[in-house]
């Protein structure tokens, strides 16, 4: 491994003392054990020999769909990593595309789909500053955020000229739609305002914090502000560059959804990619309060497909092959997970044994004077 590559030694480990950042290994351990057991119940539910079947189902396409989504996964840790610069030159890719498939997998498992952020964060931030890693993931996440919601935006209305909407469904619809157009446009206002100076702010008028904590994480976390406001504004080569990474992504899974509803058999048309792209994101998003979607994805697919002109059925089997993507995802990611917390693992013990190695030979030195 080169100097550049070599991982940012803690000040308390060179002196022999604990890590600071033990407290972020055993939460990342525990997360992973988390991960594991929820990836067991997740099988269990959903059943070893449907999964089987689902898979054989489809044939060679699953080979196809899986390659199309560790493309998805490999661009997007490349975005993550570009968003970086210039501190990017202190990681190497792997060890991004490793922290991202980590969290990734934690994201998929756990309710809220999003407690695999910090994960994410504590495995990168060992080898680069915190801010530029906790800025880079901010903006990683607004940018997917910014994409998803302007294809929704524009596919939502398109949606619902082209066909014939219950009355019923029209108003949650019109409410889900303007709820995301005004978060869109709060999230833009607040980034200008400095995201994370705003979010400091409030947790003092809400008393969770001090003043002297206030004052002291705002002047810390500058440059975390001035790097997510490049997503609006100013944008630098890496952000630019960035952008156009995740944009290669958000295809490449568009293709992979395509290809998805080809191996079932569907009839793909403009309308159901649309659908899928806009309401169907929606749909992913709000059942991502529940472990995979299990239930909430279920019955809210088989009634967009049948307004989409297509079947409920279609809608199920579509959902139970996505949901076997995402288990396969989850498994490649907790793979990765504890390979690098054995990684780190190694690391310690090689700067521990050069520790005593130093100190004994600064003992033999001392006695021979």
């Amino acid at each position: 491994m080169s100097a550049v590559a070599a991982p940012v030694t803690d000040p308390g480990a060179v002196q022999g003392k604990p890590s600071r950042n033990l407290g972020m290994r055993v939460f990342n351990l525990a997360i992973m054990v988390v991960g594991g057991v929820a990836l067991w119940w997740m099988i269990r539910e959903t059943g070893v020999d449907e999964l089987k079947q689902m898979i054989l189902s489809v044939g060679a396409w699953a080979g196809l769909i899986f390659a199309l989504d560790v493309a998805a996964l490999c661009t997007d840790a490349a975005a993550l990593h570009t968003f970086m610069r210039p501190e990017e030159r202190m990681i190497p890719y792997w060890r991004v595309l490793g922290a991202h498939a980590s969290g990734r997998a934690i994201n998929v498992l756990t309710p809220g789909g999003a407690l695999g952020e910090p994960v994410k964060l504590g495995l990168l931030m060992q080898h680069a500053p915190r801010s530029r890693v906790l800025s880079s993931i901010v903006l990683f996440n607004l940018t997917h955020a910014y994409i998803s919601i302007g294809v929704m935006i524009i596919g939502t209305p398109i949606m619902l000229v082209a066909i014939d909407v219950p009355p019923a469904l029209k108003i949650p619809i019109f409410v889900a739609f303007g709820v995301i157009a005004a978060g869109a446009i709060a999230l833009a206002v607040v980034i200008h305002r400095g995201a994370v100076s705003t979010v400091v702010g409030a947790m003092r008028r809400a008393r969770f914090i001090s003043a002297e904590r206030s004052t002291r994480w705002k002047e810390k976390l500058v440059d975390v502000d001035r790097h997510i406001r490049e997503l609006h504004t100013k944008r630098s080569a890496g952000t630019w560059k960035g952008i156009l990474w995740i944009g290669l992504s958000k295809l490449i899974m568009w293709t992979a959804t395509v290809t998805l509803l080809l191996a079932v058999d569907a009839d793909v048309t403009a309308l159901l990619v649309i659908g899928i792209l806009s309401l169907g994101v929606i749909i992913r998003w709000v059942s991502s309060l529940v472990p995979m979607g299990l239930g909430v994805q279920d019955g809210s697919n088989y009634g967009l497909y049948e307004l989409l002109g297509s079947t409920g059925a279609l809608g199920m089997a579509v959902t139970m092959l996505d949901r076997v993507r995402s288990l396969a995802i989850a498994m490649a990611g907790l793979v990765a997970l504890a390979a690098m917390q054995f990684d780190r693992y190694l690391q310690n013990m090689k700067i521990q044994r050069k520790i005593r190695e130093l100190r004994l030979a600064h003992t033999d030195e001392a006695g021979t004077r």
